[in-house]
């Protein structure tokens, strides 16, 4: 699709001096004129053959839309309608791309079969005559094709239409200009018939907009699907439809596409109508009380474990148990004895049961969406699915070695009380105060920190290596935080962070290399690197500040339809009005919204404009007069009324 998009780029940067625009075209403004067609001086890279004098004459008539050249060469026996030019075009792309409207017209009357010709080429992807004519601009040619029958259904190698062309198109006014204007040449039926067609990744030309995070095409979308219901005075009912936009019954919704996405302008359409007002809906009704609940009820689950893990059944180390300063677990046969073991034992159950859980619940995602998108987009949440099917295995693997009573269980029970406490932090994104916060610790954490600690073990096995080679000749027993190559790399990071000196008894002197080593690590671990990593943290908060409240606003989006899939119909009606109840399409749902007109606007437009004939009055000197005297007037009233009081008193 990228490919794909970048050769569209590069095939309208390179049409230049459009000599015969439409009707319409002329109406716009003279940035909407780069994407309209026109005849063609040189097409540098794209379609200008490598030599000119090996061009086939009957692309040369198309292309200088030479009418009787051409007309005289049709006429020959042996000219050949299916030639292909240099990089796979029919003589109707020529004539299409460079506006040739009389060409186009003699050449479908005489090779009507041209218009299910694709284009034979890699970067086009077989292109039919009507997208190239359609992404020129040119109405008129557009007109002829469709009147000769061109099929709007076909489908280029990668299964785009000419309405996928279109939304692909960088000038998106004439994208939309050309879009309603295909769209005023067919039926009604016909039109909502290719809106449902879908390319090869599964989208429709509306899905395709979402996908693509473009604004102006969504929108236009959302206009086509906007029906007014009443009206009265500045407030209206509107109707949306939600087919394709829902999530109910379409697995690859524009909801489900814009949470999922990374482009920052996806984010955007968020906040257009109906999409804001669906999932505004869905929170306020339904997803706000079931994450609460989902909240409480994981808190309470992390709590559990927590307190079955601190009072977990020990004994005397020893063979008697006479050695009570060291405590192993019991063996499982002595480990559930008593009243309070057994409620320990219910814990333990629910922990298993809820790990199990989690991993049915994870892994089918996983699978389903692939790992990448899995765990690669914050706003689903993507690190912390990873720290959940972390701790659900290391509850599993703390059952199987209590089972076997081996000394390994309580490491694996640590990492995975430190994990399932990681985990309550997915939970901050429902609230409005931790939410904001929860994306700047996520974009620090695996950004500018998953750097910092590469440098970091690069930096501190080079120089453990440094100090170890020189403390192995040293007494071991003097230096104990440098007898070995790990304790030596444990001792450099705590020296690095600032939380201990240079260990070592006061009354031996330390070798001068070490004292050398000692000072240069400290220079670049200590000074260099970690203040470089705060500067790093402070410009990734200069670069998310900006932009937290709309990715956690996406974060409550894509938890509204998590917990949307995950929970059955019963729990979570479908959202809007069925299509029946308001005398529409039966097969239909649709979302009401009550829109007010925007006077407000309108007022300060003209308060400002009021003060700008103020300010200059030479603009509009009637007006400011009729100013000055209504003021006079006022003022004279006023005073009559104050006099009036005072005779009162």
């Amino acid at each position: 699709m990228a490919a794909f998009r970048k050769a569209i780029d590069c095939f309208l940067n390179r049409l230049k001096n459009p000599t015969s625009p439409t009707q319409s075209a002329s109406k716009d403004s003279a940035s909407d004129k780069v994407g309209l067609g026109g005849r063609q001086k040189n097409f540098n890279n794209v379609f200008e053959v490598k030599n000119r004098g090996t061009e086939s004459p009957l692309f040369k008539a198309a292309r200088e839309n030479d009418v009787e050249t051409l007309k005289n060469l049709i006429q020959e026996k042996n000219v050949d309608p299916y030639e292909r030019g240099s990089v796979g075009e029919t003589v109707l792309h020529v004539a299409a791309l460079y506006n040739s409207k009389e060409a186009a017209i003699i050449l479908l009357n005489a090779f009507p079969f041209l218009i299910d010709e694709p284009i034979d080429c890699e970067m086009y992807k077989g292109e039919y005559a009507l997208s190239f004519a359609a992404c020129i601009g040119n109405e008129q040619i557009v007109k002829m094709i469709v009147a000769h029958g061109a099929p709007l259904n076909a489908q280029d190698k990668q299964g785009n239409t000419v309405f996928h062309m279109l939304v692909l198109h960088p000038n998106k006014s004439m994208a939309c200009r050309m879009y309603n204007f295909i769209s005023s040449l067919i039926s009604k039926e016909k039109i909502e018939y290719l809106e449902n067609i879908t390319n090869k990744d599964g989208l429709t030309p509306m899905k395709l907009s979402a996908f693509e995070g473009d604004v102006a095409m969504f929108s236009h979308f959302m206009k086509k699907r906007k029906q007014i219901y009443w009206a009265f005075g500045p407030v209206s009912s509107t109707l949306y439809d939600l087919t394709g936009i829902d999530t109910w019954g379409d697995e690859l919704s524009v909801l489900d596409i814009l949470c999922s996405s990374k482009k920052k302008e996806a984010r955007k359409l968020l906040k257009i109508t109906p999409v804001k007002e669906v999932l505004h809906q869905k929170w306020t009704n339904y997803g706000f009380k079931y994450f609460l609940l989902w909240t409480a009820l994981y808190f309470l689950y992390t709590i559990i474990f927590t307190v079955c893990c601190v009072y977990r059944p020990l004994t005397p180390a020893g063979p008697n148990g006479d050695n009570i300063t060291i405590m192993v677990p019991k063996p499982l046969n002595e480990a559930y004895a008593t009243a309070e073991d057994f409620a320990r034992l219910a814990g333990e159950i629910l922990t298993v049961v809820g790990a199990i859980l989690i991993l049915v619940t994870e892994i089918p995602r996983l699978i389903h969406i692939g790992p990448a998108k899995y765990f690669g987009n914050t706003v689903t949440g993507g690190p912390f699915h990873i720290t959940m099917i972390v701790y659900a295995c290391f509850v599993l693997i703390t059952m199987i070695l209590r089972v076997l009573n081996h000394e390994w269980e309580t490491v694996i029970m640590a990492y995975a009380l430190i994990s399932a406490w990681c985990n309550v932090l997915y939970f901050a994104r429902g609230f409005k105060l931790l939410g904001p916060l929860c994306i700047m610790i996520q974009k620090m954490i695996f950004g500018d920190l998953m750097r910092f600690c590469y440098v970091l073990i690069i930096v501190i096995i080079g120089f453990g290596a440094g100090f170890d080679v020189h403390f192995q000749a040293l007494d071991p027993n003097t230096y104990l935080y440098f007898r070995d190559f790990t304790i030596t790399i444990f001792t450099l990071f705590q020296l690095m962070m600032g939380l201990t000196e240079l260990p070592g008894p006061p009354d031996i002197k330390i070798p001068d290399i070490i004292i050398v080593l000692y000072m240069v690590y400290m220079c670049f671990g200590f000074v260099l690197l970690l203040n470089l990593f705060i500067a790093l943290m402070g410009d990734t908060h200069y670069r998310v500040v900006s932009e937290r409240k709309s990715l956690w606003k996406a974060q409550i989006a894509a938890t509204t339809l998590l917990l949307e899939r995950r929970l059955p119909a019963w729990l979570w009606p479908r959202a809007g009005i069925p299509g029946d109840l308001l005398g529409l399409n039966v097969e239909k749902w649709y979302l009401r919204v009550e829109e007010r007109s925007d006077y407000q606007k309108a007022r300060k437009k003209s308060e400002n404009e009021e003060k700008e004939n103020v300010t200059h009055p030479r603009k509009n000197r009637s007006a400011y007069r009729w100013k000055l005297i209504h003021k006079n007037i006022s003022k004279s009233l006023k005073k009559n009324e104050d006099a009036c009081d005072m005779t009162t008193l």
